[in-house]
């Protein structure tokens, strides 16, 4: 049995116009390259473990317009999503929808939904942080029941050509919204709970569209254009929501 090597990351920077543009990058035993700007501004280039640095550094200057524009694009959004205070009156989403927090004092804590509000009810004496944890673990709970059952129907118009319905795993993901492994298993940040049916349903068919091609090629694009032709609003919609 082959023993499997760990991957190696080093870090890069090319100059592009007036701009440096730096990049983690990954070697392993891959064996196309992958590029990747994450919603925090961080790039990640994926290559093969033998492809000579020079093709990787050019590579990256080819697309290094798009790389500095999806960065601006992510910075101009977190400028528009400032991180939460958990304060009364402040604005959260659930399923695309924003509601207002009302928070309230009471013997018994919950998290709900009514009238129109998010309501909190806290101890009198309860620690700085004890909303926003009591609002992160509603959020959880209302994502195992939903998303699962946005899976449930996305799979049921999925052309699935002999593939298995892939298990389901809820995760606090910083920089992804889904993943699928090698092994058939999808990923799912928790995040998404907060966002609109329409964006949840985009996540899933695109991991869903690994099942058949694992890379980020011509076909794969192909194949969630066909089933999600909006899926470019979509995206935009989602990033401008959360990122």
């Amino acid at each position: 049995m082959r023993r499997r090597v760990p991957a190696t990351t080093v870090t890069r920077s090319i100059r592009h116009r007036d701009a440096t543009v730096t990049f983690e990058l990954v070697r392993s035993d891959r064996r196309t390259l992958g590029l990747t700007v994450h919603h925090d501004g961080v790039v990640v280039v994926r290559a093969p473990r033998r492809a000579p640095e020079a093709d990787v550094l050019r590579s990256v200057a080819g697309r290094a317009d798009w790389v500095v524009r999806k960065q601006r694009e992510f910075a101009e959004s977190a400028a528009r999503n400032p991180p939460l205070r958990y304060e009364q009156g402040e604005t959260h989403l659930y399923l695309g929808r924003p509601y207002p927090l009302a928070l309230e004092q009471g013997e018994v804590e919950s998290v709900r939904l009514a009238g129109g509000a998010l309501r909190v009810t806290v101890h009198r004496d309860a620690p700085e942080g004890r909303v926003r944890d009591l609002l992160d673990a509603w959020y959880v709970r209302r994502a195992r029941r939903r998303l699962p059952a946005r899976l449930d129907a996305c799979w049921a118009t999925f052309p699935s050509d002999g593939h298995q319905r892939p298990a389901l795993r809820l995760k606090r993901m910083r920089t992804r919204w889904g993943s699928m492994s090698p092994k058939g298993t999808m990923s799912l940040r928790l995040d998404l709970i907060r966002a609109p049916e329409e964006c949840i349903d985009y996540v899933i068919i695109h991991e869903l569209c690994h099942l058949e091609h694992p890379n980020h090629g011509r076909e794969f694009w192909t194949l969630v254009e066909r089933l999600v032709p909006d899926w470019k609003r979509r995206k935009r919609l989602l990033e401008s929501l959360l990122s």
